[in-house]
Order: structure tokens, then sequence, then C-alpha cells
């Protein structure tokens, strides 16, 4: 036997992946927002993202870990939206630096808010109904017509109508408890 200590197994740390993994989905949300501002096109705004997330991903090694990861996000959003345009061939909604820049500390500042509201609609939308969950997963989740809603729910447009709209009140108000309890 060998009198030097043992060495921990390098193998059971956790891997970089699992760090950006619990990164990204924290920011997810928000450079979503913040590429969708940028880019009107809900097609080539899911391409940005996912050139946002391989890019991010390759480089995951570069990131400082004493700045925002929402920031780094942002920044390769930026060069990844400018790529998007020119590949397209279209010229972007152009905002001056100062507002770009702007529009980047705004969303870091609500990361964390926008953090505790996903909590809380995810609470919330748990305390439906399975039948208004249903609903709310084909409206918002697969994006059908309130027709076809209604066509496979077995109900009226009018009444599929008038049920999101008091699902979703009822989500603002139970959001908006849960918020207030955050504090």
């Amino acid at each position: 036997m060998s009198d030097t200590p043992a060495q921990p197994d390098s193998s059971l740390e956790s891997p970089p992946e699992k760090g950006f993994a619990e990164l990204w989905l924290k920011s997810q949300n928000t450079l979503g927002g913040y590429v969708c501002a940028h880019v009107p096109d809900h097609a080539l705004a899911e391409d940005v993202m996912q050139e946002v997330a391989r890019k991010a991903t390759a480089n995951f090694g570069q990131y400082d870990h004493s700045k925002p990861f929402l920031g780094w996000l942002i920044g390769i959003a930026r060069q990844r939206i400018a790529d998007a345009y020119r590949a397209k061939n279209r010229r972007p909604i152009v905002f001056s630096s100062d507002i770009v820049d702007s529009f980047a500390k705004v969303y870091e500042e609500i990361e964390p808010e926008e953090d505790d509201r996903a909590e809380g609609l995810r609470i919330c939308m748990d305390k439906l109904s399975d039948r208004h969950r249903r609903v709310m997963d084909l409206k918002y989740g697969r994006r059908q017509s309130t027709k076809t809603i209604a066509d496979q729910v077995g109900a009226s447009v009018g009444s599929i109508d008038t049920m999101i709209y008091r699902i979703r009140e009822a989500l603002r108000q139970c959001i908006n408890q849960y918020l207030e309890r955050q504090r």
C-alpha cells in the first residue's frame, strides 16, 4: 500500500455541461424575449436561439463565471442575429447601440423576476383541472385556433374564448399571489 493520500476521482465531479444546462434553463426565457424583440419572424428567432445554444455550448469553457451568464448569451445572440439577417439577405431592425445595450441591461435585471414568474406559472398550471390544462396547452403550447380547440373538446367557440379568458385571469391572480409570497 502506498503512503500517498488517494486523489479524488475527478470523474465524480459534475461535468461542465450540467452547469451549462442549469444556467441555460434559468436564462432561456429572458434570452428568448430579447431575441424575439430583435427578430420579429418567429421561425428566424427560433433559428437564432438554436444557434446561440450551439455556440454557447461549444464555448462554455471560455465563459467567465464572474460575469452574468445572460449578458454573455446576449453577446452571442447579437452576433447570431446579425448573421441571421445577413444569411437571409435582409436588413435587421436597426437600433442604436445605446438602445441595444439598454435592452440587454433591462433583460439582465428582469431575469430573476422572470424565474419567479415562471415558477409561479408552473405551480398555478398544476392547480388547473385537466380540461383547463388541455385547453391552455392546445391554445398556447400547440398554437391551435379557438375553432380547432372547440372542435376537439366539443364546445362552442364562444365558450372556449370565455374559458381561456377566465383561465388566464385565474392564472394571473394565482401568479401574483405567488409573487407576493416570494417577497
